[in-house]
């Protein structure tokens, strides 16, 4: 993120402003000199008390008409030091404006570790518009913002639960909090005066389900039961007949005063297989029920077919 400096514009820079602004142009700042001494500076001095470097300026913008956003790259190698006094150069060498503090340290530079720098620099004692920025187009640290790409912080839990911030970025783990904190998983009630859009009346809609639903009156009938079988096969072996109605079935008829032109609804299961013979792995049983015209006939059978079965079975019936 960016240092915040209010420097102090030297008489020099002053001039120089004066000048470029009467030829109808603008100051530009083109390099940052660094230092590490610290002092307090007037507007009488023309240079660093004990200059280090000078960088050129690598990315700037005007972020208000008196406010303009600095970055640069401190890359020298063999040198380190503390940062604690900054001038802002012109194209022509003059001194604009220089910061230090005597108690405060801007930065520390190591050696063989490049210092990025980004300062966001103050100038109310001049013209609105009267400075520019003439950087090399290298890094850019000034502050992102929706429509354009730069440095922009975190959110922390505190600021991602309040969802308030324009300037911040979450993680997923603030994206969560701030869902969390805005979506609650809890239960909750609403009073019925919160509630937006509602109608002012509730008219029943006439509506049908396309008798995809079976519909009771007083013509339906229902049978059930539970029943064994009869006319049990007598031949031990293998027997593939589960088709066959002549054995072990038994027989549903309508209840009196309907027909089978009244059935709408059958369900027969197996109710108990009672082996008979060999029984081993290989037995299987089966049910399966017919439409014989006047009756409905439920085969229940297996491959020992030498037992009677039993069966159940649900049957619904409507005029």
């Amino acid at each position: 993120m960016s240092t915040l400096l209010t420097p102090v514009i030297t008489q020099d820079g002053l001039q120089a402003v004066f000048n470029a602004t009467n030829d109808g142009l603008q100051a530009r700042i083109t390099h940052i000199a660094l230092g590490d001494a610290g002092w307090v500076p007037d507007a009488t001095v023309s240079a660093l008390r004990s200059e280090r470097r000078r960088i050129p300026v690598g990315q700037g913008e005007r972020l208000t008409p008196t406010q303009i956003h600095i970055t640069a790259v401190e890359d020298g190698n063999q040198i380190e030091y503390w940062v604690r006094e900054v001038g802002f150069i012109l194209d022509d060498g003059t001194l604009l404006a220089v910061w230090s503090n005597p108690d405060q340290a801007l930065a520390f530079k190591a050696a063989n570790v490049d210092l990025l720098l980004a300062f966001d620099m103050v100038m109310t004692a001049l013209p609105a518009d009267s400075v520019v920025v003439d950087g090399t187009g290298g890094v850019n640290l000034a502050p992102a913002t929706a429509s354009k790409q730069g440095v922009v912080r975190f959110a922390t839990p505190e600021e991602a639960r309040a969802g308030t911030a324009t300037d911040l970025a979450m993680t997923p783990a603030g994206s969560r909090t701030h869902g969390d904190a805005r979506y609650a998983r809890t239960s909750h009630r609403h009073n019925w005066n919160q509630i937006d859009a509602k109608p002012s009346v509730y008219p029943p809609a006439s509506h049908n389900h396309d008798k995809r639903y079976i519909q009771l009156t007083s013509q339906t009938r229902v049978t059930y039961g539970r029943v064994g079988t009869v006319a049990r096969r007598s031949r031990v072996g293998w027997w593939n007949g589960y088709d066959d109605t002549r054995y072990n079935y038994v027989d549903i008829y309508p209840p009196g005063g309907y027909t089978m032109s009244h059935l709408i609804g059958f369900i027969g299961s197996i109710g108990a297989v009672h082996y008979a013979g060999d029984v081993d792995g290989n037995d299987s049983i089966w049910l399966k029920w017919h439409n014989l015209g006047n009756r409905i006939r439920v085969v229940c059978n297996n491959t020992e077919n030498r037992a009677a079965s039993q069966i159940n079975y649900l049957a619904m019936w409507r005029k």
